[in-house]
């Protein structure tokens, strides 16, 4: 799945995100193929953040 985000700062500690970091993306979307593998197609990006600044809970205001 490809993204592109419109800000590129953590939703959690407000830093920038950049090229090579591990980050966590939350998308909704639709499944529209099963089987072996999903295939989703994304509508949007809800919340996305550095891997490392994950603890479970999104704060995002949706």
């Amino acid at each position: 799945m490809d993204a592109c985000l419109g800000v590129t700062t953590c939703d959690k500690c407000g830093k920038p995100m950049n090229k090579g970091q591990n980050v966590l993306v939350v998308a909704e979307g639709v499944v529209t193929k099963s089987g072996d593998e999903l295939d989703f197609q994304g509508s949007c990006v809800r919340y996305a953040c550095h891997l490392n600044c994950w603890d479970g809970i999104e704060e995002a205001d949706c």
